[in-house]
């Protein structure tokens, strides 16, 4: 866990017994359930710790000026699409446990799963939803209620925008970590982002904490409301994303 610690430290996150016991837990219940079913492709508490728990920490990199600091996340309204094992969502309510989190995914497996985490280490402030992003980005319980949506490794960033800024109030902001050479997608999504409701997107590479390679992080802030017919239907998004003519 040594590791794991001086990561959230160089953030300046200085994690509590429980916070480290909640993450050695939750650590070994993805080893154990990955080796039962396909949960992830990190299934050694090495690569756990590295890919998915240290490298979901760089989102609250304290880069300051026009992103958000890790100041920033605590009492905010979060929701984590495509959260998968919990990724980056659950690692961020871990770290911040002011944050209160929405846990979608599609895969029914993954929910259970992530509902046991929950459920084991008696967290406070975390909803687990089973569900596809275009349905609920058009639930008025979920449309435009959160400050903060969180996406990794789901989509290419013009597919994403839709599935994910529907979610973002005015002012929220979207923190999509990407992995490096993203600028044709960043052009692809410029059209889809705007028309979605957020300003141009800003980009910062962060390489670290942590031995993986380099991330680049996109930012989205909602500064309009989504036009009432996006999201569209269920698999849309990624049969004919939006783009320029």
């Amino acid at each position: 866990m040594d590791q794991l610690i001086k990561a959230a430290n160089k953030l300046g996150r200085e994690l509590t017994e429980t916070q480290i016991d909640h993450f050695k837990r939750y650590g070994e219940l993805i080893e154990l359930r990955s080796k039962q079913f396909n949960l992830t492709g990190a299934k050694s508490w090495e690569r756990i710790r590295e890919e998915l728990f240290i490298r979901s920490l760089r989102i609250l990199s304290p880069a300051g000026g026009n992103v958000p600091t890790i100041e920033w996340f605590a009492g905010r309204k979060a929701i984590d699409v495509g959260t998968g094992a919990g990724i980056p969502g659950l690692v961020l309510k871990l770290a911040v446990p002011e944050l209160e989190i929405t846990l979608l995914d599609s895969i029914g497996k993954r929910t259970n799963f992530l509902s046991e985490v929950v459920s084991e280490l008696e967290l406070t402030g975390v909803e687990v939803v089973n569900g596809r992003a275009e349905e609920f980005g058009q639930d008025g319980a979920y449309r435009e209620q959160y400050d903060l949506v969180v996406a990794r490794a789901v989509a290419s960033l013009p597919e994403l925008a839709e599935l994910t800024l529907p979610f973002l109030n005015i002012g929220g902001v979207a923190v999509l970590p990407k992995s490096a050479g993203i600028e044709q997608e960043l052009r692809e999504a410029e059209f889809a982002a705007e028309e979605l409701g957020a300003s141009p997107a800003i980009t910062l590479t962060v390489d670290s904490p942590g031995s993986s390679p380099a991330d680049q992080i996109v930012y989205w802030m909602k500064i309009s409301s989504t036009p009432n017919q996006y999201p569209r239907r269920v698999g849309v998004p990624h049969q004919a994303p939006l783009l320029s003519n």
